[in-house]
């Protein structure tokens, strides 16, 4: 089965575009989701002390793994442009049995669930915290920031292998486990 590395809300953080090179290679990723904000903050935070898109989209651009990348709400057609990929609303994958929606979570999260029986699982990031809930028959899984996360959580990522999703802090120690 594939491993898959899924981060979220780079917010056009240098260093965090640089240690999650360096997390997919010692993860072993085969495959990679990022759930939006790739590049910038809006009006709501300020970008981070080493904001630099350029360098952002320079270090994704590099990586040797296939990156799936869905639209958050701060991202922009400029950043599919540079990056040079298309930016979807959101995916649903089978994994390992589990029909899995990837999306960014501004739209569809637990107060906005996606209709009955779409998905067995929702994966999402936009509020910054790990959470794993469960609601109208869906698991909702929220994956903190790997820049600037919140509600006392530490800069975070997740694989997912063999139907458990582990989100990790960016040292590699395990946060949070659930299965799919």
């Amino acid at each position: 089965m594939t491993k898959i590395l899924v981060f979220t809300d780079l917010h056009g953080s240098a260093e965090s575009a640089e240690k999650l090179s360096l997390i997919a290679r010692a993860e072993g990723a085969e495959l990679m989701i990022s759930l939006g904000d790739v590049n910038y903050s809006g009006a709501r935070n300020d970008p981070p002390g080493d904001y630099a898109p350029k360098a952002v989209c320079s270090a994704l651009s590099q990586l040797s793994v296939p990156v799936i990348y869905i639209k958050g709400n701060c991202d922009s057609e400029i950043d599919e442009m540079v990056i040079g990929k298309p930016f979807e609303e959101r995916r649903l994958m089978l994994i390992d049995g589990k029909r899995v929606l990837f999306t960014h979570g501004h739209r569809l999260n637990p107060a906005h669930p996606p209709p009955a029986g779409y998905a067995d699982d929702v994966v999402y990031g936009h509020t910054h915290i790990n959470a794993v809930t469960e609601t109208a028959g869906m698991k909702f899984i929220n994956l903190a920031s790997i820049t600037m996360p919140k509600g006392g959580a530490p800069r975070s990522y997740a694989v997912i292998e063999n139907g458990v999703f582990t989100i990790k802090d960016t040292d590699g120690e395990t946060v949070l486990t659930t299965k799919l």
